[in-house]
């Protein structure tokens, strides 16, 4: 009786494709379900992936699929396409140009078309990192920030975010048995007084991507572009 229960867990459906327009989170991987363990997940085409919580599943639909299976694929090939066999380019991410003091990547959609451009740019203090914009035509510039660096963080608010900072390192410590890796540069995404998206990871990670959309009128390949290509080098 359990063992039938178990293959039939092992032989569920790969888990079904939505449109990509109007998804509000995202993440890459090849998991396609994941239960508690010590179940292995079930893992499908590397893609950009809607997670979804429901009892003890997870599930990720895929919205958006690479061309292989690489881990590394987001970042040395950041091209996604609309169908699993890889023959409808959706969005693709130009190599990086200089343009004065900053690095520009520009995103086109599967007929070449720019829809943006991301901007990485360099910063006016030392003590601090650089900074990100997207350029969405239509709409206002879109600023990336470290959460730390933030015009409204109080001092009150800056301890309580080292206080959570050390908790979430200590707890991922514990859980994962070892010293954690990066998780990548987490980033807060405003649009003059809005909150237009939150990021964080490395797509090199299996799942370990987290974009969360705040607002219906961003470009989701944007949002796609900031996920395979969380950080480039200066030129």
């Amino acid at each position: 009786m359990v063992f039938g229960k178990r293959k039939s867990q092992e032989q569920a459906p790969p888990v079904e494709a939505i449109r990509w327009e109007d998804v509000r989170r995202i993440t890459i991987g090849r998991t396609e379900r994941s239960v508690v363990p010590p179940k292995k997940p079930q893992l499908g085409r590397l893609a950009v992936r809607v997670p979804r919580q429901a009892k003890d599943v997870s599930t990720y639909a895929p919205c958006a699929y690479f061309r292989t299976d690489s881990p590394s694929n987001p970042v040395v090939e950041p091209v996604l396409y609309e169908d699993e066999a890889a023959q409808q380019v959706l969005c693709a991410v130009d190599e990086p140009v200089e343009v004065g003091k900053e690095v520009h990547r520009i995103v086109r959609d599967g007929e070449g078309q720019a829809v943006g451009t991301l901007r990485r740019v360099p910063p006016t203090n030392r003590m601090v990192q650089h900074t990100w914009r997207i350029d969405q035509p239509g709409r206002p510039e879109i600023s990336g920030r470290s959460p730390w660096s933030l015009a409204h963080n109080t001092p009150k608010g800056l301890a309580m975010r080292g206080l959570t900072s050390t908790v979430n390192l200590i707890l991922e410590a514990a859980a994962d048995g070892d010293t954690p890796v990066s998780r990548g540069r987490a980033l807060e995404w405003h649009c003059e007084n809005d909150l237009v998206m939150t990021s964080k990871g490395l797509p090199q990670l299996d799942g370990s991507v987290d974009i969360s959309i705040k607002v219906g009128w961003l470009d989701r390949r944007l949002a796609f572009a900031v996920a395979m290509v969380p950080d480039f080098p200066e030129l």
